[in-house]
């Protein structure tokens, strides 16, 4: 394996396990029939949902940077991401409709979506300069391929 494509999977390694980890969350806390412990006000309701998936449309799109080159794909990361969410906003609400004491819910789905959309667009409006300085910190600041010299 060479060094480059060992630091690839080191930050592959490093990147999805918060995703992962936080999709494992929302999945549990669907799970349960009152997840705060008593039924919250509807605005709290929302506002989790769209608290939610905001995290995980941001922690998404950090894991894709750890493909690697990012120039030019902005619009693609961002739309993977949002598609990533809010396919799994669908089957969070799909799961349920099938707990006890929970329904699935178009308002509840909106929210989620709306909070990825929203984290996205953040993104979207100062990303290129993030992206840039996470490329140029690539250049300089990761260890260089000790038989090549090169980041």
């Amino acid at each position: 394996m060479s060094y480059h494509n060992y630091m690839r999977l080191r930050r592959l390694a490093a990147a999805w396990p918060p995703a992962i980890i936080w999709m494992a969350l929302i999945f549990y806390l669907s799970a349960q029939s009152r997840p705060l412990g008593k039924t919250p006000a509807p605005a709290l309701s929302y506002a989790a949902h769209f608290g939610e998936y905001a995290v995980l449309a941001l922690l998404l799109f950090w894991a894709q940077l750890s493909r690697g080159s990012w120039k030019g794909k902005l619009r693609l990361g961002l739309a993977l991401s949002f598609a990533v969410s809010v396919l799994f906003a669908a089957s969070d609400e799909y799961h349920q409709s099938f707990v006890w004491g929970r329904t699935a819910s178009w308002l509840d789905f909106g929210a989620d979506a709306l909070g990825a959309a929203v984290a996205l667009a953040v993104i979207g409006r100062w990303g290129h300069s993030f992206l840039w300085r996470q490329v140029r910190y690539r250049r300089t600041v990761l260890p260089a391929d000790p038989r090549h010299g090169r980041p």
